[in-house]
């Protein structure tokens, strides 16, 4: 059931209703208005703007405005107005005012200024473009092989997918009377244990086509096991290098040995040892934080 408002709460409803309505206006009235989009754009009307933005913003600055001095200079650049700081605050005034007559009556014919640079742009493409038919079909034909080609490479990279990658290669067989033959492999394993060794021949540091003698079979697993087992006989030079080792690493281990006046060194600290060094260490120069050694 509807109950009738009381005055006394209809007066109260009434006051914020207009309190709301007040603050809407206010904030309606105070929103900031751009009018970009409203006008069709064209290299001349954005030349009147420009200038109708030169003086303004030489007139806030007279008024002591807050104005951005690094947008002055670049429309003072694009304007060529580079005398408009010289104007006083009245001329600034009467400049303005004109600059905006002129603007509002160039505004008008937007749509012709617009329509008129299109068409230029369209011509001086045209013209630029396609001096004569003959540079025209010329532009066709280049297209039409560059698209050709775009595709020929996408059919062959799709068709490597679709096969798994290289499926024969040829390889050099030696025959008995010396002579060498191409022999070609489909196999999947032979053909993945070729490339293998391709690249093993080419990019393996121990193999061809430069070798390196220590790191080679069998070289390396005859060095290997014994320098390891016995380093200091290969120092003190009572190691003895086998048969069939190559010039390069004889020369290279026996120049590893002691000389023949080399003193032996002795690893062992004895505590007598121990006393001379530290005794001889100043105690400001510790290697504690308290200057004591241990």
């Amino acid at each position: 059931m509807d109950q009738k408002m009381s005055s006394l709460l209809a007066c109260k409803y009434n006051c914020l209703h207009r309190q709301m309505y007040m603050v809407r206006r206010h904030a309606e009235d105070n929103c900031h208005t751009t009018s970009s989009g409203k006008a069709p754009w064209s290299p001349k009307l954005q030349g009147f703007w420009d200038w109708l933005s030169h003086w303004k913003l030489l007139f806030k600055g007279r008024k002591r405005c807050r104005v951005s001095y690094g947008k002055v200079r670049r429309l003072m650049k694009k304007t060529r107005l580079c005398n408009g700081w010289k104007k006083t605050t009245d001329e600034l005034e009467v400049a303005l005012a004109a600059e905006r007559r002129a603007y509002k009556q160039a505004k008008r014919q937007a749509t012709k200024l617009r329509r008129d640079f299109l068409t230029v742009q369209t011509t001086d493409a045209k013209k630029k473009k396609w001096k004569s038919q003959k540079a025209h079909n010329r532009f066709l034909w280049l297209r039409q092989m560059k698209q050709r080609e775009e595709a020929r490479r996408r059919r062959c990279a799709q068709q490597k997918a679709s096969t798994g990658g290289i499926r024969a290669i040829q390889i050099e067989e030696k025959l008995p009377d010396s002579t060498q033959q191409l022999l070609t492999i489909t196999d999947r394993a032979l053909v993945k244990e070729g490339c293998m060794q391709e690249n093993a021949a080419w990019y393996d540091q121990t193999r061809a086509p430069y070798t390196t003698p220590p790191m080679a079979e069998p070289l390396y697993s005859i060095h290997r096991a014994q320098a390891e087992s016995n380093p200091t006989a290969l120092l003190e030079g009572r190691y003895s290098l086998p048969d069939l080792l190559d010039p390069a690493t004889t020369a290279f281990l026996s120049h590893c040995r002691f000389h023949k006046d080399h003193l032996p060194v002795h690893l062992e600290v004895t505590t007598s040892d121990h006393v001379y060094f530290w005794s001889r260490n100043p105690e400001d120069k510790g290697s504690e934080p308290h200057g004591l050694h241990n």
